[in-house]
C-alpha cells in the first residue's frame, strides 16, 4: 500500500514560480509515484511506495532548495546567509526540545520573564512592560 505525506511550507503559498522551480530540480527516486505542488495554499503531496527514510531525505534536498535564494531574490546574499542561519537554529531548538518550542516561542518565553522579573522585582516601569509587549506581539503573530 503506498504511503501518503503532505507538506506545507510558507514559502510555496501564492508563489507558482517557486512551485514550478522545484518541479523541475526534484531527485528521480525510485518509488516515488506522485508528487504534486499547489501554490493556492502552499503545500506539497508525496505518494510513493519507498521506504520513509527516501522519503526524509527529499523533504531535506527540498528545505535546501528553497533556501536557495533565486536569481532576482528580494535579499541579498547576506540577508539570505542571516535568513538561513535563524531557520536552522529554529531547526535545531525545534528538534531539541521534541517538538515542544520553536525560535520564536522561546524568545517570547524569555521576553515575558525577563520583563516580569523587571517589572516586579527590580521595579522598572518603562523595560519590563515592553518586554511583555515584544513576546505578547511575537506570540500574535501565530495563527
Amino acid at each position: 500500500m503506498p504511503g501518503r505525506r503532505r507538506y506545507q511550507h510558507d514559502a510555496l503559498l501564492q508563489d507558482a514560480e517557486l512551485a514550478l522551480r522545484l518541479e523541475n530540480q526534484l531527485p528521480k527516486l525510485p518509488g516515488l509515484t506522485k508528487i504534486r505542488f499547489t501554490p493556492e495554499t502552499g503545500t506539497l503531496l508525496l505518494e510513493y511506495t519507498c521506504t520513509d527514510y527516501y522519503i526524509d531525505a527529499l523533504i531535506q534536498y527540498l528545505e535546501q532548495v528553497i533556501k536557495i535564494p533565486p536569481a532576482h531574490a528580494r535579499y541579498g546574499k547576506l540577508g539570505a546567509d542571516i535568513r538561513r542561519c535563524f531557520r536552522r537554529m529554529n531547526q535545531e531548538i525545534f528538534a531539541t526540545t521534541n517538538r515542544n518550542l520553536d525560535l520564536r516561542t522561546l524568545l517570547a518565553l524569555s521576553f515575558i520573564f525577563w520583563g516580569g522579573s523587571k517589572r516586579w522585582t527590580m521595579g522598572h516601569r518603562p523595560t519590563g512592560p515592553q518586554m511583555i509587549w515584544w513576546a505578547y506581539s511575537l506570540l500574535k503573530g501565530r495563527s
